[in-house]
Protein backbone atom coordinates (compact mmCIF):
# COMPACT_ATOMS: atom_id res chain seq x y z
CA UNK A 1 0.00 0.00 0.00
CA UNK A 2 1.54 3.62 -0.94
CA UNK A 3 2.10 5.71 1.73
CA UNK A 4 0.29 9.13 2.24
CA UNK A 5 1.39 11.71 -0.36
CA UNK A 6 0.59 14.80 1.22
CA UNK A 7 0.38 16.52 5.03
CA UNK A 8 -3.25 16.30 4.49
CA UNK A 9 -3.48 12.85 3.73
CA UNK A 10 -1.16 11.58 6.73
CA UNK A 11 -3.00 13.48 9.18
CA UNK A 12 -6.09 11.64 7.55
CA UNK A 13 -4.33 8.38 7.95
CA UNK A 14 -3.33 8.57 11.42
CA UNK A 15 -6.97 9.86 12.21
CA UNK A 16 -8.38 7.16 10.75
CA UNK A 17 -6.03 4.76 12.45
CA UNK A 18 -6.95 6.50 15.67
CA UNK A 19 -10.48 5.95 15.02
CA UNK A 20 -9.98 2.51 13.68
CA UNK A 21 -8.36 1.04 17.06
CA UNK A 22 -11.03 2.80 19.21
CA UNK A 23 -13.70 1.56 17.12
CA UNK A 24 -12.23 -1.88 17.56
CA UNK A 25 -11.81 -2.15 21.57
CA UNK A 26 -15.01 -0.49 21.69
CA UNK A 27 -16.39 -3.38 19.62
CA UNK A 28 -14.29 -6.24 21.19
CA UNK A 29 -15.62 -5.11 24.44
CA UNK A 30 -19.38 -5.03 23.71
CA UNK A 31 -19.90 -7.71 21.71
CA UNK A 32 -19.49 -10.70 24.26
CA UNK A 33 -21.32 -8.69 26.73
CA UNK A 34 -24.16 -8.51 23.88
CA UNK A 35 -23.96 -12.06 23.50
CA UNK A 36 -24.71 -12.52 27.68
CA UNK A 37 -27.29 -10.09 27.61
CA UNK A 38 -29.39 -11.68 24.54
CA UNK A 39 -28.91 -15.50 27.04
CA UNK A 40 -30.90 -13.39 29.66
CA UNK A 41 -33.06 -11.78 27.06
CA UNK A 42 -32.31 -8.76 27.55
CA UNK A 43 -31.90 -5.60 25.56
CA UNK A 44 -28.26 -6.07 23.90
CA UNK A 45 -25.63 -2.84 24.58
CA UNK A 46 -24.90 -0.45 21.73
CA UNK A 47 -22.50 -1.38 18.93
CA UNK A 48 -19.94 1.30 19.38
CA UNK A 49 -19.57 4.49 21.72
CA UNK A 50 -20.44 7.77 20.97
CA UNK A 51 -17.06 8.49 20.34
CA UNK A 52 -16.11 5.72 18.17
CA UNK A 53 -19.42 6.28 15.98
CA UNK A 54 -17.84 9.96 15.61
CA UNK A 55 -14.73 8.06 14.29
CA UNK A 56 -16.34 5.93 12.01
CA UNK A 57 -18.31 8.92 10.39
CA UNK A 58 -14.95 10.83 9.51
CA UNK A 59 -12.66 7.66 9.14
CA UNK A 60 -12.64 7.70 5.82
CA UNK A 61 -11.40 11.08 5.34
CA UNK A 62 -7.76 10.82 3.36
CA UNK A 63 -7.13 13.60 1.83
CA UNK A 64 -8.89 17.36 2.09
CA UNK A 65 -12.16 16.24 -0.15
CA UNK A 66 -12.45 13.84 2.54
CA UNK A 67 -12.25 11.33 -0.52
CA UNK A 68 -11.56 7.57 0.02
CA UNK A 69 -8.04 6.74 -0.78
CA UNK A 70 -9.40 4.35 -3.81
CA UNK A 71 -10.45 7.46 -5.71
CA UNK A 72 -8.12 9.36 -7.96
CA UNK A 73 -11.12 12.85 -7.47
CA UNK A 74 -14.17 13.21 -6.40
CA UNK A 75 -17.12 11.65 -8.16
CA UNK A 76 -18.91 14.84 -9.32
CA UNK A 77 -15.70 15.77 -10.78
CA UNK A 78 -15.41 12.37 -12.25
CA UNK A 79 -18.95 12.65 -13.69
CA UNK A 80 -17.97 15.37 -15.92
CA UNK A 81 -14.58 14.80 -17.02
CA UNK A 82 -16.06 11.46 -18.17
CA UNK A 83 -18.80 12.54 -19.62
CA UNK A 84 -18.08 15.61 -20.96
CA UNK A 85 -14.26 16.53 -21.62
CA UNK A 86 -11.62 15.67 -24.75
CA UNK A 87 -10.25 12.28 -23.64
CA UNK A 88 -7.09 11.26 -25.16
CA UNK A 89 -6.27 7.35 -25.05
CA UNK A 90 -2.52 7.41 -24.03
CA UNK A 91 -2.69 3.66 -23.57
CA UNK A 92 -4.94 0.58 -23.48
CA UNK A 93 -4.45 -2.73 -22.05
CA UNK A 94 -6.99 -5.54 -22.03
CA UNK A 95 -8.28 -5.76 -18.21
CA UNK A 96 -9.02 -9.18 -17.14
CA UNK A 97 -10.49 -12.40 -17.76
CA UNK A 98 -14.14 -11.49 -17.99
CA UNK A 99 -16.22 -11.85 -21.34
CA UNK A 100 -17.11 -8.80 -21.74
CA UNK A 101 -13.87 -7.20 -24.19
CA UNK A 102 -13.01 -4.62 -21.20
CA UNK A 103 -9.72 -2.55 -21.62
CA UNK A 104 -7.76 -0.12 -19.08
CA UNK A 105 -7.19 3.00 -20.33
CA UNK A 106 -4.51 5.75 -19.25
CA UNK A 107 -6.29 8.82 -20.67
CA UNK A 108 -5.49 12.34 -20.26
CA UNK A 109 -7.61 15.63 -20.41
CA UNK A 110 -6.98 18.90 -22.09
CA UNK A 111 -6.09 20.55 -18.23
CA UNK A 112 -3.30 17.78 -18.19
CA UNK A 113 -4.81 15.28 -15.36
CA UNK A 114 -4.25 11.85 -16.13
CA UNK A 115 -6.00 8.78 -14.69
CA UNK A 116 -6.74 4.95 -15.05
CA UNK A 117 -9.71 3.95 -16.34
CA UNK A 118 -12.09 1.08 -17.29
CA UNK A 119 -13.41 0.84 -21.18
CA UNK A 120 -16.42 -1.38 -22.42
CA UNK A 121 -17.79 -0.98 -25.82
CA UNK A 122 -21.95 -1.84 -25.42
CA UNK A 123 -23.48 -4.30 -27.62
CA UNK A 124 -24.64 -3.19 -31.12
CA UNK A 125 -27.85 -2.16 -32.48
CA UNK A 126 -29.62 -1.77 -28.66
CA UNK A 127 -26.63 -1.06 -26.96
CA UNK A 128 -27.63 -3.95 -24.34
CA UNK A 129 -26.60 -8.03 -23.74
CA UNK A 130 -26.55 -10.54 -21.67
CA UNK A 131 -23.08 -10.04 -19.44
CA UNK A 132 -22.32 -6.39 -21.25
CA UNK A 133 -25.65 -3.89 -20.19
CA UNK A 134 -24.78 -0.58 -19.85
CA UNK A 135 -27.65 0.81 -18.97
CA UNK A 136 -28.12 -1.62 -16.38
CA UNK A 137 -24.49 0.11 -14.73
CA UNK A 138 -25.50 3.02 -15.31
CA UNK A 139 -28.96 2.40 -12.91
CA UNK A 140 -26.73 1.01 -10.27
CA UNK A 141 -24.80 4.13 -10.24
CA UNK A 142 -27.81 6.00 -10.07
CA UNK A 143 -29.10 3.89 -7.22
CA UNK A 144 -26.35 4.14 -5.20
CA UNK A 145 -27.28 8.22 -4.77
CA UNK A 146 -30.12 6.85 -2.72
CA UNK A 147 -28.54 5.45 -0.47
CA UNK A 148 -24.90 7.16 0.17
CA UNK A 149 -23.36 10.89 0.25
CA UNK A 150 -20.47 10.82 -3.09
CA UNK A 151 -17.38 9.93 -0.17
CA UNK A 152 -19.33 6.56 0.39
CA UNK A 153 -19.82 5.54 -3.04
CA UNK A 154 -19.38 1.85 -3.63
CA UNK A 155 -19.30 2.40 -7.82
CA UNK A 156 -16.52 3.82 -9.60
CA UNK A 157 -18.17 6.95 -11.57
CA UNK A 158 -18.96 5.53 -14.66
CA UNK A 159 -20.35 7.67 -17.74
CA UNK A 160 -21.44 6.52 -21.29
CA UNK A 161 -19.66 7.58 -24.07
CA UNK A 162 -19.04 7.20 -27.82
CA UNK A 163 -15.69 7.49 -29.35
CA UNK A 164 -14.93 8.33 -32.86
CA UNK A 165 -14.12 5.14 -34.56
CA UNK A 166 -10.42 5.70 -35.34
CA UNK A 167 -9.88 6.32 -31.55
CA UNK A 168 -11.45 2.66 -30.76
CA UNK A 169 -9.66 1.30 -33.51
CA UNK A 170 -6.09 2.36 -32.44
CA UNK A 171 -7.00 -0.72 -29.68
CA UNK A 172 -9.89 -2.20 -31.44
CA UNK A 173 -9.15 -2.72 -34.69
CA UNK A 174 -12.18 -4.66 -35.84
CA UNK A 175 -14.66 -1.79 -34.31
CA UNK A 176 -18.18 -0.83 -36.06
CA UNK A 177 -20.47 1.98 -35.16
CA UNK A 178 -22.61 0.32 -32.46
CA UNK A 179 -25.65 2.08 -33.26
CA UNK A 180 -27.89 2.77 -36.87
CA UNK A 181 -27.36 6.27 -38.27
CA UNK A 182 -23.96 6.76 -36.03
CA UNK A 183 -20.37 7.17 -36.71
CA UNK A 184 -18.72 6.22 -33.56
CA UNK A 185 -18.25 3.20 -30.73
CA UNK A 186 -20.77 3.82 -27.86
CA UNK A 187 -19.66 2.24 -24.32
CA UNK A 188 -18.56 3.24 -20.90
CA UNK A 189 -16.32 4.55 -19.45
CA UNK A 190 -15.30 4.12 -15.69
CA UNK A 191 -12.62 5.04 -13.26
CA UNK A 192 -10.43 2.51 -12.62
CA UNK A 193 -9.87 2.06 -8.43
CA UNK A 194 -6.66 2.50 -6.78
CA UNK A 195 -5.59 0.38 -4.00
CA UNK A 196 -7.89 -2.37 -3.88
CA UNK A 197 -7.76 -6.15 -3.78
CA UNK A 198 -10.13 -8.79 -5.58
CA UNK A 199 -10.64 -11.62 -3.28
CA UNK A 200 -12.47 -14.83 -3.89
CA UNK A 201 -15.23 -13.98 -1.55
CA UNK A 202 -15.29 -10.21 -0.55
CA UNK A 203 -17.59 -11.32 2.75
CA UNK A 204 -14.87 -12.39 5.64
CA UNK A 205 -17.20 -13.52 8.06
CA UNK A 206 -14.52 -13.62 10.93
CA UNK A 207 -13.07 -9.87 10.09
CA UNK A 208 -17.02 -8.87 10.01
CA UNK A 209 -17.34 -10.13 14.15
CA UNK A 210 -13.91 -8.36 14.63
CA UNK A 211 -13.39 -4.84 12.52
CA UNK A 212 -16.23 -2.72 12.55
CA UNK A 213 -15.17 -0.37 9.82
CA UNK A 214 -14.91 -3.52 7.27
CA UNK A 215 -18.82 -4.46 8.44
CA UNK A 216 -20.08 -0.88 8.26
CA UNK A 217 -18.65 -0.93 4.59
CA UNK A 218 -19.58 -3.89 3.76
CA UNK A 219 -23.22 -4.38 5.05
CA UNK A 220 -23.97 -0.87 2.96
CA UNK A 221 -22.38 -2.61 0.09
CA UNK A 222 -25.04 -5.40 0.14
CA UNK A 223 -27.88 -2.61 0.51
CA UNK A 224 -26.80 -2.16 -3.08
CA UNK A 225 -26.80 -5.65 -3.86
CA UNK A 226 -29.66 -6.44 -2.67
CA UNK A 227 -31.56 -3.60 -4.28
CA UNK A 228 -30.28 -4.31 -7.91
CA UNK A 229 -30.53 -8.28 -7.41
CA UNK A 230 -26.87 -8.49 -8.60
CA UNK A 231 -26.18 -11.61 -9.85
CA UNK A 232 -22.12 -11.71 -10.89
CA UNK A 233 -20.29 -12.38 -7.86
CA UNK A 234 -17.36 -13.75 -9.46
CA UNK A 235 -13.73 -12.76 -8.09
CA UNK A 236 -13.31 -9.48 -9.98
CA UNK A 237 -16.48 -7.73 -9.45
CA UNK A 238 -16.55 -7.29 -5.67
CA UNK A 239 -13.45 -5.18 -4.53
CA UNK A 240 -11.88 -4.38 -1.00
CA UNK A 241 -9.53 -1.14 -0.22
CA UNK A 242 -5.88 -2.87 0.78
CA UNK A 243 -6.13 0.58 2.87
CA UNK A 244 -6.96 -1.40 6.73
CA UNK A 245 -7.86 1.43 8.22
CA UNK A 246 -10.42 2.18 5.63
CA UNK A 247 -11.60 -0.90 4.33
CA UNK A 248 -14.30 -0.49 1.53
CA UNK A 249 -16.14 -2.41 -0.48
CA UNK A 250 -17.16 -1.78 -4.30
CA UNK A 251 -19.08 -3.36 -6.66
CA UNK A 252 -17.10 -2.74 -9.97
CA UNK A 253 -19.11 -5.01 -12.37
CA UNK A 254 -23.04 -4.86 -12.00
CA UNK A 255 -23.94 -5.69 -15.91
CA UNK A 256 -25.72 -8.92 -14.33
CA UNK A 257 -28.58 -7.53 -12.29
CA UNK A 258 -31.89 -6.37 -12.18
CA UNK A 259 -32.93 -10.35 -11.33
CA UNK A 260 -30.92 -11.39 -14.97
CA UNK A 261 -32.17 -14.80 -15.87
CA UNK A 262 -30.06 -16.72 -16.60
CA UNK A 263 -26.99 -16.02 -14.07
CA UNK A 264 -23.86 -17.26 -12.61
CA UNK A 265 -24.71 -19.90 -10.02
CA UNK A 266 -21.45 -20.98 -9.28
CA UNK A 267 -20.14 -17.72 -6.84
CA UNK A 268 -21.62 -16.47 -4.16
CA UNK A 269 -23.83 -13.84 -5.55
CA UNK A 270 -25.32 -10.49 -3.81
CA UNK A 271 -28.60 -10.61 -4.53
CA UNK A 272 -29.49 -12.07 -1.02
CA UNK A 273 -28.76 -10.30 2.03
CA UNK A 274 -25.38 -11.81 3.28
CA UNK A 275 -24.41 -10.03 6.16
CA UNK A 276 -25.60 -10.42 9.88
CA UNK A 277 -26.78 -6.58 10.34
CA UNK A 278 -27.52 -3.80 8.05
CA UNK A 279 -26.69 -0.04 8.89
CA UNK A 280 -30.28 2.00 9.89
CA UNK A 281 -28.96 4.72 8.66
CA UNK A 282 -28.69 3.30 5.12
CA UNK A 283 -31.86 1.38 5.62
CA UNK A 284 -33.36 4.78 6.99
CA UNK A 285 -32.01 6.46 3.53
CA UNK A 286 -33.85 3.57 1.14
CA UNK A 287 -37.35 3.93 2.85
CA UNK A 288 -37.07 7.97 1.59
CA UNK A 289 -37.23 6.57 -2.01
CA UNK A 290 -40.54 7.15 -3.50
CA UNK A 291 -42.32 4.92 -6.58
CA UNK A 292 -41.49 8.33 -9.09
CA UNK A 293 -37.72 7.93 -8.20
CA UNK A 294 -37.68 4.65 -8.63
CA UNK A 295 -39.54 4.82 -12.38
CA UNK A 296 -37.53 7.72 -12.95
CA UNK A 297 -35.20 4.52 -13.96
CA UNK A 298 -36.94 4.08 -16.90
CA UNK A 299 -34.20 6.51 -18.77
CA UNK A 300 -31.11 6.83 -17.00
CA UNK A 301 -28.95 8.16 -20.42
CA UNK A 302 -30.14 10.25 -23.15
CA UNK A 303 -28.21 10.23 -26.39
CA UNK A 304 -28.64 12.91 -29.14
CA UNK A 305 -26.89 11.61 -32.73
CA UNK A 306 -25.42 14.94 -34.42
CA UNK A 307 -24.76 15.68 -37.92
CA UNK A 308 -21.66 13.97 -38.42
CA UNK A 309 -22.89 10.99 -36.35
CA UNK A 310 -21.60 11.32 -33.29
CA UNK A 311 -23.73 10.78 -29.91
CA UNK A 312 -23.78 13.32 -27.65
CA UNK A 313 -25.40 13.24 -23.86
CA UNK A 314 -28.30 14.93 -23.47
CA UNK A 315 -30.73 15.92 -20.36
CA UNK A 316 -33.16 13.36 -20.39
CA UNK A 317 -36.63 13.74 -21.22
CA UNK A 318 -40.14 11.92 -20.37
CA UNK A 319 -39.77 8.34 -22.05
CA UNK A 320 -40.96 7.56 -25.28
CA UNK A 321 -42.74 5.16 -24.44
CA UNK A 322 -45.37 4.53 -21.40
CA UNK A 323 -43.22 1.62 -21.10
CA UNK A 324 -40.39 0.02 -22.56
CA UNK A 325 -39.59 -3.49 -21.75
CA UNK A 326 -35.86 -3.85 -23.27
CA UNK A 327 -34.49 -0.25 -21.62
CA UNK A 328 -33.76 0.97 -25.43
CA UNK A 329 -35.94 3.50 -26.87
CA UNK A 330 -35.07 5.27 -30.13
CA UNK A 331 -37.40 8.46 -31.57
CA UNK A 332 -35.80 9.96 -34.61
CA UNK A 333 -32.12 11.03 -33.39
CA UNK A 334 -32.45 10.49 -29.87
CA UNK A 335 -31.70 7.12 -27.74
CA UNK A 336 -33.06 6.55 -24.58
CA UNK A 337 -31.54 3.97 -22.49
CA UNK A 338 -32.79 2.71 -18.92
CA UNK A 339 -34.38 -0.27 -16.68
CA UNK A 340 -37.60 -1.96 -18.58
CA UNK A 341 -40.62 -1.56 -17.01
CA UNK A 342 -40.64 -5.56 -15.58
CA UNK A 343 -36.97 -4.36 -14.25
CA UNK A 344 -38.29 -1.57 -12.40
CA UNK A 345 -40.89 -3.29 -11.09
CA UNK A 346 -38.09 -5.63 -9.36
CA UNK A 347 -36.86 -3.01 -8.09
CA UNK A 348 -40.21 -1.35 -6.15
CA UNK A 349 -40.34 -5.21 -4.68
CA UNK A 350 -37.11 -5.55 -3.50
CA UNK A 351 -36.99 -2.49 -1.64
CA UNK A 352 -40.59 -2.64 -0.19
CA UNK A 353 -39.33 -6.64 0.68
CA UNK A 354 -36.49 -5.23 2.62
CA UNK A 355 -38.41 -2.85 4.74
CA UNK A 356 -40.35 -4.95 5.73
CA UNK A 357 -38.08 -7.57 6.66
CA UNK A 358 -36.27 -4.93 8.67
CA UNK A 359 -39.45 -3.48 10.59
CA UNK A 360 -40.58 -7.06 11.14
CA UNK A 361 -37.02 -7.78 12.94
CA UNK A 362 -36.60 -10.36 10.80
CA UNK A 363 -33.48 -7.93 9.20
CA UNK A 364 -31.24 -7.31 12.15
CA UNK A 365 -30.10 -3.62 11.57
CA UNK A 366 -27.57 -1.30 14.05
Amino acid sequence: MAAPDSAEAMVAAGRRDVCHRRAMADYRAIVPNTKARRARNARPASFVSAGALLCLAIAGSTNAAGLPRNWPMAPAELEKRLGEQDIEIREAKPAGSGVTGAWKLAIAFSDGKTLQAKWKSAPPETADGWNNSPRRELATYEIQRWLFDENDYVVPTIEPRCFALEKIRSFQADSKPTLAGSSCVLGTVAVWLEDVTAPKDAYDKKRFRSDPLYARYLADLNVLTYVIGHRDGHQGNILVSTDASDPRSYAVDNGMAFDLLPWNLNVNNWFRIRVPWLRRETVDRLRKVDKKTIRALAVVAELEVDNAGMLHVVAPEAPFEPEIEDGFARRGNRIQLGLGSHEIHEVEERVEKLIRKVDSGRQPVR
